[in-house]
């Protein structure tokens, strides 16, 4: 069953922070903390009448205060278990027959309450069936060891919630090869679940690892999970705090999808590590006809993906089948998290939009870098894409801060889209004059083999520092912009470098900052820089025979230079904010419909 609301953190301080796929609005920190409670009765009883306290995240209606309860988090460990379950080779046997009894195998619970485990076994089960619902039931792992070559270790038919809670080492092995099985994981659980405790807990599954039909959190807790098939599969959610996670699967790592089209994961302060032959991260629709509201919300720790053989795998990316970092049908939020991944298709994919707020993100991978069919917002933090097809792509892309670092074969930062709808659940792009793409600050590097900055529409920049270094072959340009009615190259502040072939090559057009488009040469190690005061200098790092340039520095009524090594450009705006002596194509995206070159109004 599904609950909704959970016991506030006895010592939890929540600030929610408000998400936007396309505001500038600022973010506040969210903390957790929680103490262990005085006593397990009360946890152990009907839910708790107690009033929460909940701060919602308006923009995108994510409620952060509810997202674990005292249970989830609290040791009971030092408290006197209501039974004792001693594991021996292939018996059982529980202290209190009016808790559980074993029979053929299986070790049944049947109430509420603490459980502490020890022992090892071959062909054991234990089932919680408690029909009652009535309260929380706790397994107690204490170096525990499981075998079972017929049914889960670990079975949940029927509880309010089960936690599961680990001491010292123990391990849980699934064995079956029957993949027509009913339950399918090593742990399996109809109910909620919660795992946590101490030292680590390890479970391995010639099936999946961890099934879990309803809300799945990890808390304070170490979990290997090395399956053949899922790692983890939830139905409406998986929650982390404070955890590690190590999983390595022959499908998804970790997958999640419901009938309300609602699944979510949320990772708070915990390190995700993964190795996946599908995706690393999947959270989906179930019903593509109606719409979806789950999301993925990184907040603090780490996450490191590497799916297939990576990036660099021969194998690559294989249409038919998903081999993608993170993906999603919502929305992805990254805050405060150092984020990895080597893909052999997209590292990060949304069919919604995509925020990273702070932190780090690099990506390496054999498809596009990072995608949106929706928004892509980058507020702060270190964003590197090493390898890509196409870098950044989205809708609309809008950089208000940070440091971003580009390296794609194809486009660097494409708004509206590519062709490249290899993969089955590639969204058809947009290639409407409506996309956007916009540059507000931050430091911007893109080395693109095709179009550096690519916008189906527009293209803005307010501020920050952008450098392109886009093709050296002809065909594109360091900066293409839309051929539609209004679509714009539009410059009002910060400084721009952007140097690539001259057939293809675009100036600004419109805004109130000069900007120059002149034919000059060079090659890996040339230095370009501009007589404007600024100071500004950069080395290419590959060939080049246009440059554009533009800066606050540089005023209308004034000539300068700009240097390329020992060749040298005069720019003159004594009538327009805008000049180039460079004639070309360039200008629409595959259209001919460029400038002509001369005096750029």
């Amino acid at each position: 069953m599904k609950k909704r609301s959970f016991i506030l953190f006895l010592s939890m301080v929540l600030a929610a922070a408000m998400i936007s796929g396309c505001s500038n609005s600022s973010e506040s920190s969210t903390s957790s903390a929680a103490s262990n409670a005085s006593s397990v009765a009360s946890d152990t009883s009907s839910t708790s009448s107690a009033a929460e306290s909940t701060v919602t995240e308006t923009s995108s209606d994510i409620n952060t205060s509810d997202m674990f309860s005292d249970s989830d988090i609290k040791s009971v460990s030092s408290e006197t278990p209501n039974a004792e379950i001693v594991l021996s080779g292939s018996s059982a046997t529980i202290s209190d027959s009016t808790r559980g009894s074993f029979s053929d195998g299986v070790l049944t619970i049947t109430s509420k309450g603490i459980y502490h485990i020890s022992g090892s076994s071959e062909e054991v089960s234990i089932v919680v069936s408690d029909s009652t619902e009535s309260g929380n039931v706790y397994l107690l792992l204490d170096n525990v060891s499981m075998t079972n070559t017929s049914a889960p270790c670990i079975s949940v038919t029927a509880a309010d919630k089960v936690i599961l809670q680990n001491t010292g080492e123990s391990s849980l092995t699934y064995t079956n090869q029957d993949t027509s099985a009913k339950e399918d994981g090593a742990v399996y659980s109809k109910d909620d679940m919660t795992i946590n405790g101490t030292g680590t807990l390890k479970i391995n599954s010639s099936l999946h690892g961890v099934v879990c039909k309803d809300d799945l959190k990890l808390a304070n807790v170490s979990l290997e999970v090395a399956a053949q098939n899922i790692g983890i599969q939830a139905d409406t959610s998986l929650r982390l705090y404070a955890s590690s996670a190590n999983v390595s699967a022959g499908h998804d790592a970790i997958q999640l999808s419901d009938s309300d089209n609602d699944s979510f994961l949320y990772s708070e302060n915990s390190d995700i590590t993964i190795q996946s032959g599908y995706d690393g991260i999947s959270v989906k629709a179930e019903d593509d006809s109606s719409a979806f509201s789950g999301y993925v919300y990184l907040k603090g720790g780490s996450v490191n993906i590497t799916t297939a053989s990576g990036e660099g795998s021969a194998a690559s990316k294989d249409s038919s089948t998903s081999q993608k970092g993170i993906k999603t049908d919502g929305n992805i939020t990254v805050t405060d998290t150092a984020v990895t991944i080597s893909a052999a298709d997209d590292a990060v994919h949304s069919n919604a939009g995509i925020t990273i707020r702070s932190g780090s993100v690099e990506v390496s991978s054999g498809d596009d870098g990072i995608t949106a069919s929706g928004d892509l917002v980058i507020d702060g933090g270190t964003v590197t894409v090493t390898k890509s097809y196409e870098g950044l792509e989205a809708a609309n892309v809008t950089i208000n801060g940070g440091t971003v670092s580009v390296t794609s074969s194809d486009d660097g930062i494409n708004c509206a889209g590519g062709s490249d709808t290899t993969s089955e659940d590639d969204r058809p792009w947009s290639t409407g004059s409506d996309a956007k793409l916009t540059i507000n600050g931050g430091s911007v590097y893109v080395n693109a083999s095709g179009d550096g900055l690519d916008s189906n529409g527009s293209i803005y920049i307010t501020g920050g520092t952008t450098i392109v270094e886009g093709p050296s072959a002809s065909g594109n340009g360091a900066l293409d912009k839309g051929d539609g009615n209004g679509c714009v190259a539009s410059i009002t502040g910060g400084t721009v470098l952007a140097i690539g072939t001259s057939d293809m090559a675009v100036n600004f057009d419109s805004g109130t900052q000069c900007s120059a488009l002149v034919s000059l040469s060079g090659s890996e190690g040339t230095v370009i820089s501009a007589d404007d005061g600024s100071d500004f200098s950069f080395t290419a790092t590959k060939s080049f025979t246009s440059v554009v340039y533009s800066s606050s520095s540089m005023s209308q009524g004034s000539t300068y230079t700009i240097k390329a090594d020992s060749e040298s450009a005069g720019i003159d705006f004594s009538s327009s904010l805008y000049y180039s002596n460079v004639s070309s194509m360039g200008g629409g995206m595959g259209g001919r419909g460029g400038f002509a070159g001369g005096d750029m109004r």
